[in-house]
């Protein structure tokens, strides 16, 4: 759903204010049967953005089919909407690649008995080994597709993750099956990195750092480098099957550092972040590594391999009953040879050793990791304002 909303939000611009409600109303079948499709999910993304924008997580107007398929969303502002429908076993509409249809309601009006039709989604599937020919469990598999960026002609393609699809986790076999896909291209990624926070003042994965091999992520058919990717070609409602790769190693590193305040005051418990580069479709793979500050503001996080990666702190306070209210959150940049302008820059010296120069840490910046750890980021937020 939120790679479905990201990729709509792409082409929003400013809407006037909504003046009454509207309807949307129609029915889901299947291309070639015309079988109506029940408890199918369907989602309506709004083609403009609101005058007056959400202050939380955006969320889709949506309901369920019935079962003759028939679905109804009461309460529409007028406009413009592209439709999508989930359902297992069928292609989304969200397809990155196609001419999205739209339809337009208008204020205080219905738009009934329109029709969705559901391809069904194509299959790739296969097994994930690791250097020594031993099967991989609970690796994460996405399929992916290249696009070029909208009105960034001067920018590579980068690879996204196929329509509604998040990543599929191989079993204790080392087996996956990547499903619902529409019909196109597609390049599988695989990766061995758990989710989740390590414990405070730790980091989150095994903590190889000065150059040691760790496992990193691998494209198909086994290349740690998209350039090196090979396409997969699916067919409607077909099943690619026994698309076997091998996870690569890279040398691993480790980025450690400190999170301040305004005042330089350390803060404990921090949830320090290192993402993936969105520009590559890396980010969507998961966090290229991630740990939580101790009390003296200290983190460290290990198996770091070369790359570009984006570093980010929050901080999040306990408010009344137990709710979590707001936290701040500051960006650095680690590189090597950049400085001066709007970065925040660190220039590194033999054996990773950083040193601050310029800060702005309100500003997203680059982690550039190269040949060696890093150390003495020093990563500045602003904490939340005490809960009343």
């Amino acid at each position: 759903m939120m790679i479905a909303a990201l990729l709509v939000a792409l082409s929003f611009s400013q809407a006037p204010a909504p003046n009454a409600t509207s309807r949307l109303s129609g029915r889901v079948t299947a291309e070639g049967t015309n079988a109506p499709i029940a408890g199918a999910r369907v989602m309506v993304f709004p083609m403009m953005r609101p005058a007056t924008p959400p202050t939380g997580p955006f969320v889709p107007p949506q309901g369920m089919t019935d079962q003759d398929g028939r679905f109804v969303l009461n309460g529409l502002a007028p406009g413009e909407y592209r439709v999508d429908v989930q359902k297992t076993g069928f292609a989304s509409l969200m397809d990155p690649s196609t001419r999205p249809r739209t339809y337009t309601v208008a204020a205080g009006q219905a738009l009934d008995n329109i029709t969705v039709v559901l391809q069904k989604g194509a299959v790739i599937s296969g097994k994930v080994f690791d250097q020594k020919g031993e099967p991989v469990t609970d690796a994460r598999v996405m399929a992916l597709r290249r696009i070029t960026p909208p009105g960034a002609s001067t920018d590579p393609p980068r690879l996204i993750p196929a329509p509604m699809q998040g990543p599929q986790q191989t079993n204790d076999i080392g087996e996956y099956r990547v499903s619902g896909l529409p019909p196109g291209e597609y390049f599988l990624a695989a990766s061995p990195r758990a989710l989740g926070f390590a414990g405070p003042g730790a980091a989150s994965t095994t903590g190889n750092g000065g150059g040691a091999l760790t496992t990193t992520t691998t494209y198909y058919p086994g290349t740690a480098d998209q350039a090196g990717a090979q396409a997969i070609t699916v067919a409607a409602g077909a099943e690619v099957s026994n698309i076997v790769f091998t996870l690569q190693t890279a040398p691993a590193y480790r980025v450690s550092g400190m999170v301040v305040d305004e005042n330089g005051a350390p803060i404990a418990h921090a949830m320090v972040m290192l993402m993936n580069d969105p520009r590559r479709g890396m980010m969507f793979m998961g966090p290229g590594g991630n740990a939580q500050t101790g009390d003296d503001g200290r983190f460290s996080i290990g198996d770091v391999t070369p790359g570009t990666y984006r570093l980010n702190a929050s901080v999040m306070i306990m408010g009344s009953g137990g709710a979590i209210a707001g936290g701040g959150v500051g960006f650095s940049q680690v590189s090597a040879g950049i400085s001066g302008g709007s970065f925040t820059s660190w220039s590194v010296s033999s054996g990773g050793v950083t040193t601050s120069v310029n800060a702005t840490p309100q500003q997203p910046q680059e982690v550039i990791v190269t040949d060696a750890d890093i150390r003495g980021v020093r990563v500045v937020v602003r904490r939340p304002p005490t809960p009343q």
